[in-house]
């Protein structure tokens, strides 16, 4: 009787050996440091420069202040890259991070035809001299 036996293609399969790596804790001194190599190593050094690192309150985040809207949007396509370097600089490889617009954005305001007709009349009081000229015209 032929065929193919179980044992015959069994292989002896040693355990893995596990790979520990220390990772130290990282300081806020540290990762500036990192984060000023990766902008040279990068090519991103005027980016970068814009935002400032800091540790977060949670344990491998980081988190960067955006001054600018800029700086913000600009980020975005290079986060990826700059997280890869300090992720291998740091042994850390769930770090990640947080970007926290500092900017204020402008509000939006509507202004109606007699709100604009007033701030003209302050800056140019003539303004409604001839307006009492010329009645018909809707300003």
């Amino acid at each position: 009787m032929g065929g193919i036996s179980i044992k015959a293609t069994q292989q002896k399969v040693e355990p893995m050996q596990h790979i520990s790596v220390e990772v130290k804790p990282l300081t806020e001194e540290d990762l500036t440091a990192y984060w000023q190599e990766a902008g040279e190593k990068l090519g991103l050094k005027e980016l970068l420069a814009e935002g400032m690192p800091h540790l977060g309150e949670k344990q491998g985040l980081i988190e960067i202040d955006a001054q600018s809207v800029s700086f913000h949007e600009e980020f975005k396509p290079h986060k990826i890259d700059v997280m890869e370097f300090l992720r291998g600089k740091t042994g850390m490889k769930m770090l990640d991070c947080k970007v926290n617009p500092l900017f204020v954005s402008k509000e939006e305001v509507i202004y109606s035809p007699e709100d604009k007709y007033k701030a003209m009349v302050e800056q140019n009081p003539q303004l409604a001299e001839l307006r009492k000229l010329f009645p018909i015209i809707d300003y």
